[in-house]
């Protein structure tokens, strides 16, 4: 297994609506003839074609050597995989149906290296946490990547953050 890479079908959102917004900038600022909201269009379209070459072309989660390694296009975390610790599944309050996508979190003695998985296969990050238990039999799992690693679909069980009472 070389590196567990995004799947683009998984990122529809970041090149289909979330462009609609800096077109509709553009439309209103074509249409006002006000050069600084153009401005402001092009550069919203423009950032948001960054996000998505960035995720596709520069992103990805591989073991190389004894580390696990993070890399995007700014930043690349890493973590020792004989340092590893724990594997978490973290998930933050999402705004569509009280959820986001789980966070893989590896916590290491004095590192900690946190993913979205939202643009990854589930399927490539348990080959993946497969691989970092043979290497590390310590390693402890959650029962989300746990029960991921094993197979099971785990889309249907997901159990929404808590809503406030008003």
């Amino acid at each position: 297994m070389s590196s567990v890479r995004p799947d683009p079908r998984l990122l529809w959102p970041a090149y289909t609506l979330f462009p609609l917004a800096g077109l509709l900038v553009l439309f209103f600022a074509v249409a006002g003839r006000d050069n600084a909201l153009m401005v402001i269009g092009l550069a919203l379209i423009a950032l948001n074609g960054a996000i998505v070459v960035n995720h596709i072309f520069f992103s990805s989660l591989a073991v190389e050597g004894d580390e696990l390694v993070h890399r995007s296009w700014l930043r690349q975390e890493r973590v020792p995989i004989g340092s590893i610790q724990r594997i978490d599944a973290k998930r933050y309050a999402g705004a569509h149906g009280g959820v986001s996508a789980p966070h893989l979190i590896a916590r290491g003695r004095a590192s900690t290296l946190k993913v979205n998985t939202m643009p990854y296969r589930l399927g490539d990050m348990a080959a993946l946490i497969e691989r970092l238990r043979a290497a590390n039999p310590r390693l402890e799992v959650d029962d989300f990547w746990r029960r991921v690693a094993s197979g099971e679909d785990v889309s249907k069980e997901i159990a929404p953050t808590a809503q406030g009472r008003f």
